[in-house]
């Protein structure tokens, strides 16, 4: 059986990972702007809203960068040739697009590139030319 990794990566599949890369960040700065101007959601914890404003921000940060570190290392793995870790991008596209409605309605311009940025590289991994790299030999 060939590793993966021995195998010659697509240019689809390298172009998919650094699209993942790129939706990171984008992510990681919107989420930025959203704590500088306040404009995070903040659920009702309890009926106390002095302890929910304490807590969206910090919530919102460990979240973002849970989030990040997730997805870059699906990426890492995507790249290796794992179908597994291609399928789980899948499922963390279309949930991101799913969630993306609302952004769209609101035209949040950096929500809406990340959105985009996802899908395109979610598509690179399963245009053909990106296939048989995931296939086991």
């Amino acid at each position: 059986m060939v590793n993966p990794s021995q195998r010659a990566v697509p240019t689809t599949v390298t172009a998919s990972f650094w699209l993942w890369i790129a939706s990171v960040v984008i992510s990681l700065i919107a989420v930025v702007i959203l704590l500088a101007t306040g404009a995070y959601m903040v659920a009702d914890v309890g009926g106390n809203e002095a302890v929910a404003q304490a807590v969206a921000p910090i919530a919102t940060i460990i979240g973002a960068f849970v989030g990040a570190a997730l997805r870059v290392l699906f990426a890492v793995f995507m790249l290796r040739g794992r179908n597994w870790a291609r399928i789980v991008l899948l499922i963390l596209a279309i949930l991101t697009a799913l969630g993306s409605i609302a952004t769209i309605a609101t035209g949040g311009v950096l929500g809406i590139i990340a959105m985009l940025v996802t899908i395109v590289a979610a598509v690179l991994m399963y245009v053909p030319a990106s296939n048989p790299y995931f296939r086991r030999a």
